[in-house]
């Protein structure tokens, strides 16, 4: 209770792991803090974008849309009568409020009149209250809103996926909807001697079945539909147009546009695959470990072992019984030997265990074809004559060619495919040397891959953690950090992505996307007294491109110049030092357009202050090792010694990762021009428009 007013909170089921978004279009950016900080304080993880004109709000919607829009009725850039047609256009469910300093009864009217779906005022804390509900009931009602479109979507893809399934199949299947044939596959047409399904859609199914089998065939239908049916199949006889046609029918109850559906089901003959006639070998474990000791015929193909194993086989015996249960094993083993390669072999392993050994042009392919295995197994159905079942495996993927022992090799794939298998198994997993190596690579080619496709749909964005002077300066310094969300909104750290953009040359394309926002940034304040000053990142690989980098940064700057050392690039000191001549060229690049230059991690090289004298930098951070061993003496006259050599050159000094007032107040006394870290400020996301995330709506 709060002030003795029930607190209600957001449903965080509504929104997953990532954060709601509401759009604030106003001509202040302190309107949209204001309700961010309000929101945030009542418990509710949403996060305020920043729009003032209407370029920007049809960017967004267009894009990224967010889950609520706060219109300011006194925007003149992005007035209501434009912002509530334009997100109606776009964005038909998207809820629109207007909002103004103080609540009035006329703005609310206006608003429902035109369209918005309230009035709310954020002036005054009871203001901000009602403001907070009517956001909340919006939010609520946009996210039920696309769920049900979603799940009809879904719904219509099942439809469609389910007729692919059921006109392709070889299998005869009819629906019957109030004693009506409503519709049936070419198989079922076929049966009865038909060449159209269209010719017999709409006939009674009593008409399409013999006379003394009637009466039989019209109780068992009452039975279905009223669900006493004990899934015994039907055996009865069908009236063709070239004879009578003796077949067993399964009838599954289902429904249609809300009325009751019966299905019959007609197996093809034999109810199998053409494809598992071709069995496996019946040799067992003796065999595998002979085929994998053998010596590759191609020393140039991969070799690999692999060991499947159907999950809770047990309780499979159980419930079709140790007969049919084998011959569901055998039907599994020659499902996959069917889908090998001609050099391929398969060998049962055990009562539930199938083993491979697969020769591929490289282990990944291998490892491919296991989470193809996987995938197929679990869709198929596997019948007998008295049962059908679904079953998952659990699979092992070992490649060859490593230090390891054929008996390792078997012991590892037996111990961890029953592992994984007894703890819910549907899993591939690789083990030895080769496999984890190309594991390890194919992940950094998939993050690589995610950060490009990131940047590509603006998924991106900054957060700003403060630089804190010891000096009482008034003018706000902020560091720029770079975030990512992934498909699934979930928001990742640099250091969980920037490795692989790195390997794969994808700093560049990073660098310059930040560099944008933060110009964006800086545009969108030109308007405040004292603009703050912006410390962004540069990479190795944008240093090593200089000339074109600052070619590409004139560009961008040449529509309005920057003032007042508004941004300053840091780049780490050993990258610098690799590349000194490239660093006076930036330096002298970047001070002609008005922007600064920090050294970042800077102190750890052994020639750190002649440095100093030949790159021409503004400020210079020091390495978190100072901060972090600040207790050591050494590392103390080091960092001492270092400060007084850029005070002596005319260099601003900051320190990071500042994590307690003792350090502070130390720092304070060495002389130290600033400070950041987690005892300053973390680090704050501060939403425009195009940092809004992708993948809604």
């Amino acid at each position: 209770m709060v002030a003795g007013k029930p607190v209600t909170l957001l449903p965080t089921a509504l929104i997953g792991e990532a954060s709601g978004i509401v759009l604030v279009v106003s001509g202040a950016e302190e309107v949209s803090k204001r309700i961010e900080s309000h929101m945030r304080n009542a418990g509710h993880p949403l996060r305020a974008a920043w729009v003032n004109d209407l370029e920007d709000l049809e960017d967004v919607l267009r894009r990224n849309p967010p889950d609520v829009v706060l219109c300011e009725v006194s925007c003149g850039s992005a007035p209501p009568e434009k912002v509530v047609p334009l997100c109606a256009e776009l964005r038909p469910d998207l809820p629109v409020l207007l909002i103004d300093e103080q609540y009035a009864l006329e703005l609310a009217v206006t608003a429902l009149d035109m369209g918005a779906q309230d009035h709310a005022a954020y002036g005054e804390p009871a203001q901000l209250r009602h403001l907070e509900l009517a956001v909340l009931r919006e939010f609520v009602k946009h996210h039920s809103l696309r769920n049900l479109r979603l799940t009809r979507q879904q719904l219509a893809d099942f439809e469609s996926r389910h007729q692919q399934l059921t006109e392709g199949t070889g299998d005869a299947v009819a629906h019957v909807q109030e004693g009506i044939l409503a519709s049936a596959n070419l198989a079922f047409t076929h049966l009865l001697g038909y060449d159209s399904p269209a010719e017999i859609a709409g006939q009674p199914l009593i008409d399409l079945v013999a006379p003394d089998q009637q009466v039989k065939v019209k109780e068992r239908l009452r039975a279905v539909l009223k669900g006493k049916h004990n899934g015994e199949p039907l055996e009865l006889v069908l009236a063709g147009r070239k004879g009578q046609v003796h077949v067993k029918a399964q009838l599954i109850l289902g429904s249609q546009d809300g009325e009751s559906v019966i299905e019959l089901l007609i197996r093809a003959e034999g109810g199998k695959d053409p494809a598992a006639a071709k069995h496996p070998s019946i040799h067992g474990r003796r065999e595998f470990a002979a085929a994998l000791a053998e010596a590759p015929a191609d020393p140039k193909l991969s070799r690999t072992g692999m060991l499947l194993r159907i999950d809770a086989f047990e309780g499979l015996e159980q419930r079709v019984g140790h007969v049919d249960a084998q011959e569901i094993i055998g039907e599994l083993a020659a499902l996959v030997h069917s889908r090998l390669g001609p050099q391929d072999q398969s060998f049962m392993f055990s009562a539930d265990e199938v083993a491979l050994l697969l020769i591929r042009p490289n282990a990944n392919e291998a490892e491919q074809f296991g989470e193809f295995l996987r995938k197929e197994v679990g869709g198929h159905i596997f019948t007998t004559a008295r049962h059908e079942a679904h079953v998952t495996v659990s699979i092992a993927v070992f490649p060859m060619g490593g230090p390891e022992s054929v008996d390792d090799v078997l012991r590892q794939l037996a111990d961890e495919v029953r592992r994984v298998s007894d703890k819910g198994g549907n899993q591939v997993v690789a083990l030895g040397a080769t496999a984890k190596a190309n594991q390890a690579e194919r992940e950094e080619a998939r993050r690589a891959a995610q950060v490009k496709k990131a940047v590509e749909e603006n998924r991106l964005k900054l957060a700003y953690q403060s630089i804190a002077s010891l000096e009482g300066e008034s003018r706000s310094h902020f560091d720029v950090l770079v975030r990512m969300l992934d498909e699934s909104g979930k928001e990742l750290h640099a250091s969980e992505f920037l490795p692989a953009a790195q390997k794969f040359n994808l700093m560049r394309l990073i660098d310059r996307w930040v560099i944008t926002r933060a110009l964006t940034v800086i545009a969108k304040r030109a308007a405040a007294k004292e603009a703050s000053v912006l410390f962004v990142k540069i990479s190795e690989d944008t240093l090593r491109d200089c000339d074109t980098f600052l070619a590409w940064l004139k560009a961008q700057v040449q529509s309005q110049p920057l003032k007042s050392d508004e941004i300053v690039f840091e780049i780490q000191e050993a990258s610098v030092q690799n590349h000194v001549r490239k660093a006076k060229t930036l330096t002298q690049g970047l001070r002609a357009m008005g922007a600064g230059l920090a050294l970042e991690h800077f102190g750890v090289g052994a020639n750190s202050a002649q440095l100093l004298d030949h790159i021409p930098a503004n400020f210079v951070k020091f390495h978190p090792n100072f901060t972090q061993k600040f207790n050591d003496k050494d590392y103390q006259k080091r960092l001492n010694d270092l400060v007084e050599a850029a005070k002596q050159r005319g260099l601003k000094t900051i320190v990071s990762h500042v994590e307690d007032a003792h350090v502070m107040a130390r720092l304070w006394q060495m002389g130290v021009n600033f400070i950041q870290g987690y005892h300053i400020q973390e680090p704050e996301v501060v939403l425009l428009a195009s940092d809004v995330s992708s993948g809604r709506g």
